[in-house]
């Protein structure tokens, strides 16, 4: 998900971040828009979910 095609995601809800249990790990689970992505690291996840949660606020095609 570059910044040149971020216009091709429509956001009809806001990105979530959570702690998810998998293999017997805590991992964070962020979701958007269909795509969900994992990560063991907090930072990542964070940086993803600002990343997606900046594209929802820009995005005009959603409603509100």
């Amino acid at each position: 998900m570059g910044a040149a095609n971020h216009r091709a995601y429509s956001f009809e809800m806001k990105p979530t971040i959570e702690q998810v249990e998998k293999d017997g790990k805590l991992i964070w689970k962020v979701e958007a828009c269909g795509l969900v992505r994992y990560h063991q690291q907090d930072w990542q996840a964070r940086w993803l979910y600002n990343y997606l949660t900046r594209l929802y606020n820009c995005d005009e095609t959603k409603s509100e």
